[in-house]
């Protein structure tokens, strides 16, 4: 079913999630989980009350007691199975998605993040199998509000917050439920926007990421002269911010600032980050006296390393934070406490204690749709060999003055583009390159240049050269040897030479061969030369077949004589039997012609 992700139960509402599909989830949730209690929360979406019942009746009907929490942020589910020592937790949130979707968020005992690979995948096979066999005795159902424990243990996360003033966009989301309660225990203005709860989101998606997302936070902080803007996202586990001039501020160098700010206390600690991160990230935290840990992207993978490390904090290109302090895991509100404690102790504007920071150039993240991801990945890593690379997470290339990453999303035929660098100039250029080549339409890993010797051949060899490194692709080199019989003007039979003479020319023709392809050119590529004997655009076709060839580069001559008009050129032969594209290159300054 398209609606179990890589770490979350999402799907249009009712099309895909609906009542009836949600009690199957939580009669499956509830025999996946160990244990007796189950805590259940909700965002502020429509169809939320909805699907939260549906789920508890099927995780009462496994056998499960559940703690009703009701509308809730998704990192208060978490906290209530780490602070209470519940057995689980479910969050029935779309998080950031638009208004006709819902989903549902799974934390297991002492708050582990399940993702499709720990528990999701077990919860699809039970539901689209039917294997959901219920309990003899129903659980029971119990309330408890939490908001109250919830932000004495936020309040840990702040150190002398005192005199600001903070513009909040809650996006019409959870925070909105929030903020007020936790603002009335601290020493700041709060400057509210769209605070009501409101699961259409009439102003704007609950995404702070989106540059659309903020403009209207950052008009407010200008506008009001705030020291700071926050925005949150729907269910409010992710943050993003915005300084006194109404700039936002990439969610990496928030990153590098709080990790200042943690080694203060603990130093020496790990601290973990997304490889999406600037590579100031890393410098900052070593600058710091910290051990930098890069990680895979995903609330699952930083939570698991978190635990494994015992990092002191970690930050996602995405906007999610963790700590310790929080069970190791995120919080929007508790990395927003930290961004406040900070920006009070250092008496300057957000601005001048971001601008050191600033040293490299980023493109953000790109999408772009590709039919076969993995092909395209292993192009790229051909084509950047020279760089450092790593597979971490889809493919990480890092050179002296620029690094990209190019990863594939886990639901979508997308790859998902992060390009940095030291001057704007290179990291645009490379930009450009890398998405020309994600883009263009299929991938190219071997290129076949067939080769007679002759001056136009000679000619021709370029373009099938840079057309095998622009691919990043294998260049096989294919001389058909044509032995007498084959000659004729009409290919009619002559006698059979003998072997000598047949060897001679394959020898002649394996020094040619080489002469075509210089050392330098095998430094430059990989390059693969071959012999045939026989008709060349049979030997052409098969050698093509053998060898998985995707592009076969082929010279022709444009001779118009009367075999031509009876028989056809090879290149034109070629074309009709070949396996896979052919490019025809023709004489006299004509353009190349792909077929």
């Amino acid at each position: 079913m398209g609606i179990f992700k890589a770490y979350d139960i999402r799907g249009l509402y009712p099309e895909e999630l609906d009542e009836e599909l949600a009690e199957k989830i939580g009669l499956a949730a509830g025999n996946f989980f160990g244990g007796k209690t189950i805590v259940v929360g909700r965002d502020m979406r429509r169809s939320g009350p909805a699907l939260a019942e549906a789920l508890i009746r099927g995780l009462t009907r496994a056998g499960k007691d559940v703690v009703d929490i009701g509308s809730v942020t998704t990192p208060m589910v978490t906290f209530a199975v780490a602070r209470y020592g519940y057995d689980a937790g479910l969050m029935v949130t779309a998080s950031h998605n638009p208004a006709k979707y819902n989903g549902i968020k799974l934390t297991a005992k002492g708050a582990e993040p399940v993702s499709y690979d720990t528990g999701i995948n077990q919860i699809e096979e039970m539901v689209a199998s039917g294997n959901l066999p219920e309990a003899p005795t129903k659980g029971s159902v119990t309330s408890r509000d939490i908001l109250a424990d919830y932000i004495e243990h936020l309040l840990t996360a702040a150190r002398d917050i005192h005199g600001l003033k903070v513009v909040i966009d809650a996006g019409n989301g959870m925070a909105g439920m929030l903020m007020p309660p936790l603002f009335e225990k601290l020493d700041c203005e709060l400057v509210p926007l769209y605070f009501d709860l409101d699961g259409t989101f009439p102003h704007h998606e609950a995404n702070p990421l989106k540059p659309e997302n903020i403009v209207d936070l950052q008009k407010k902080v200008v506008e009001v002269g705030a020291d700071v803007g926050v925005a949150f996202d729907g269910d409010g586990d992710r943050v993003a911010f915005v300084d006194e001039r109404g700039e936002a501020i990439s969610c990496d160098l928030i990153t590098a600032l709080i990790a200042r700010e943690v080694l203060k206390d603990d130093p020496g600690a790990h601290i973990i980050y997304d490889l999406r991160s600037s590579w100031v990230v890393r410098e900052e935290i070593e600058a710091a006296g910290g051990k930098p840990v890069i990680s895979r992207v995903g609330h699952s993978f930083i939570k698991r390393m978190m635990r494994q490390k015992d990092a002191a904090f970690g930050g996602e290109l995405s906007g999610h934070y963790y700590f310790r302090e929080n069970f190791y895991c995120d919080s929007g509100a508790f990395a927003l406490l930290k961004v406040l404690s900070l920006l009070s102790t250092a008496g300057k504007p957000l601005s001048e204690l971001v601008r050191p920071l600033k040293r490299y150039y980023a493109s953000g993240e790109i999408n772009s749709e590709v039919e076969d991801k993995d092909a395209k990945i292993e192009e790229l890593a051909r084509l950047y060999a020279a760089g450092e690379a790593h597979r971490l997470d889809g493919l990480t290339v890092e050179f002296r003055d620029w690094w990209f990453n190019v990863r594939p999303s886990n639901t979508e035929p997308v790859l998902r583009l992060v390009v940095e660098a030291k001057s704007p100039e290179r990291m645009a250029a490379m930009r450009d390159q890398l998405l020309a080549r994600i883009r263009r339409p299929f991938a190219i890993r071997k290129v076949l240049f067939p080769t007679d010797f002759s001056e136009f051949a000679t000619k021709t060899f370029p373009k099938a050269v840079a057309l095998a490194e622009d691919y990043g692709a294998e260049l096989h080199v294919l001389h058909v040897v044509q032995t007498p019989e084959m000659l004729t003007q009409f290919e009619a039979v002559l006698p059979v030479a003998d072997a000598t003479f047949v060897a001679e020319m394959e020898k002649n023709a394996r020094e040619q061969i080489e002469k075509v392809v210089s050392d330098d050119l095998r430094r430059r590529l990989e390059v693969k030369t071959a012999l045939r004997s026989g008709v060349a655009f049979l030997e052409i076709v098969r050698y093509a077949k053998d060898e998985g060839i995707d592009l076969i580069v082929i010279p022709t001559h444009g001779h118009t004589g009367l075999r031509h008009a009876l028989f056809g050129s090879v290149a034109e032969k070629v074309i009709r039997k070949a396996p896979c594209a052919v490019l025809s290159i023709r004489p006299d300054g004509h353009d190349p012609e792909a077929v």
